[in-house]
């Protein structure tokens, strides 16, 4: 099992299996017509797809910033954009968005407090992962007029409560199993407070992930635009988060082979043929590459490049004894 799992996560098992999806893609479609679709695409509907996307990235590291402040990182937004946009940088260099994710936390903690970088991060990917569940179940429900698999109608009422009381009460209860003193339960029960009780934060942070995935999903439609493709809008709002999910898997190299095989049959759920529904996918991935290469001058020039330690928050000291979340870790 253990090999199993070891190849899975291979960069070049994800590596391959994009390669091989697009493979079995290219021979199901004509690409001289995938071809004639992209080069007839609107340049101005491309680039205001593209500034849309890189919007929401900037919306995604301000939703960072806000979680990372009750863990006591008080660094400005400007190092948690310079952070974020390296870590889509890295991104390029592996299969899935961990390298990006640690990357940041490292970034963030500068020596220091990695265990609370590393969680900030993850509270970050777990939210927003949370709100693309609830804009697709949503829409899902009440968009019925579109056909989707039965599994993903029944998902859509099941899963999203379910998603509330994990990320609420879940860890808040597991603890409980834990002896009371031990090292994770007064993690969770003294530093991970705000995650759980700060209803403002919550509601905040929850709205501005919203509101990210929203804007995510306009860029698509404008892609749309740009290849002059006739698809209502609101069926975006339904297909889009679940290619999304599925692109989340780490299975594949960001997403590419998963995206546009998710475009392909969803559009062709409302009469759009398969060589434009490829070309839509295949645009789409080549924003998301796109993105990631707009952190290599950030990353490489910015002023605030990552390299600091992480500030202590104010009212704290600038040098303590190591707290019992970081024993075996900050060294």
């Amino acid at each position: 099992m253990s090999r199993l799992r070891s190849l899975t996560s291979s960069r070049w098992f994800k590596l391959g299996l994009s390669v091989a999806l697009l493979a079995l893609l290219f021979s199901e479609t004509d690409l001289g017509d995938v071809r004639r679709v992209l080069w007839a695409a609107r340049p101005a509907w491309v680039l205001i797809g593209f500034a849309g996307y890189l919007v929401s990235q900037a919306m995604s590291a301000l939703r960072w910033c806000m979680l990372a402040r009750p863990l006591g990182f008080r660094q400005p937004f400007s190092r948690f954009f310079v952070y974020y946009f390296s870590g889509m940088y890295l991104n390029l260099f592996a299969p899935s968005t961990v390298a990006g994710d640690i990357g940041r936390a490292l970034f963030l903690a500068g020596g220091k407090r990695r265990t609370r970088a590393l969680v900030s991060v993850v509270a970050d990917r777990g939210l927003g992962f949370v709100a693309l569940v609830w804009v697709g179940a949503v829409s899902i429900i009440f968009l019925s007029q579109y056909p989707v698999p039965a599994p993903l109608y029944w998902g859509a009422w099941l899963i999203p409560p379910a998603m509330v009381f994990g990320w609420l009460w879940g860890p808040l209860l597991a603890v409980h199993f834990l002896p009371a003193g031990h090292v994770w339960r007064m993690f969770v029960e003294r530093d991970l407070v705000p995650y759980w009780h700060d209803r403002r934060l919550l509601a905040l942070s929850f709205g501005l992930a919203t509101l990210f995935h929203l804007v995510q999903i306009w860029t698509q439609i404008v892609l749309a635009w740009a290849l002059d493709l006739h698809i209502p809008w609101s069926f975006f709002l339904v297909f889009v988060p679940i290619v999304n999910l599925a692109g989340m898997l780490p299975i594949s190299l960001s997403g590419i082979g998963v995206r546009e095989g998710g475009y392909w049959y969803f559009l062709s759920l409302v009469g759009i043929d398969r060589e434009a529904a490829l070309a839509l996918g295949l645009l789409s991935s080549a924003v998301v590459l796109a993105s990631g290469l707009t952190g290599a001058p950030i990353f490489l020039l910015a002023p605030e490049r990552p390299h600091g330690a992480a500030e202590p928050a104010s009212g704290q000291p600038r040098a303590a004894p190591a707290r019992p979340d970081e024993r075996g870790i900050s060294s």
